[in-house]
């Protein structure tokens, strides 16, 4: 007996009709377009943020380069336990914590980051690094509208 037809009939069955609960993923993912600000100056694109939920809003450099998110101690009290974190210019010792992060008011979410003394990368004071932006399905760049999209 020959199986082709057999196994070209479940693939088709399978992509016309997809398993539960896939449509339902689909529909509940969600996406949350943000102004972004674009510094000529240092080529770097950054979207608005607070720092757990209270005080000023920061422009975070989004830099899809760093693994950790960085936050200047001129944010945020340099506390908790301390750890070597491996940047571009080398290990650098710098305090990790859990803050909350609320990104251009729209999205909250949880994230350890590490906390640098003296100056960080084009006077940023918040560098959004892979850990954070992987709580995201995708992250796209609209340069025409000037804005990021967060897709969840």
């Amino acid at each position: 007996m020959n199986a082709k037809p057999q196994i070209v009939a479940v693939v088709l069955s399978l992509l016309l009709n997809p398993p539960l609960g896939a449509d339902r993923q689909h529909k509940q993912r969600q996406s949350v377009a943000v102004p972004m600000q674009t510094d000529t100056q240092h080529l770097m694109i950054s979207v608005s943020c607070q720092i757990n939920g209270k005080g000023p809003r920061y422009w975070c450099v989004i830099d899809s380069g760093a693994t950790h998110t960085i936050i200047s101690e001129r944010i945020l009290k340099a506390e908790g336990p301390l750890v070597d974190v491996i940047t571009a210019n080398g290990v650098v010792h710098m305090h990790q914590k859990t803050i909350s992060l609320n990104l251009a008011g729209q999205i909250e979410l949880k994230a350890n980051v590490f906390v640098q003394s003296g100056e960080m990368p084009g006077d940023a004071e918040v560098l959004l690094g892979e850990d954070v932006l992987r709580q995201f399905h995708a992250v796209v760049f609209n340069y025409e509208k000037q804005q990021v999209e967060f897709r969840r």
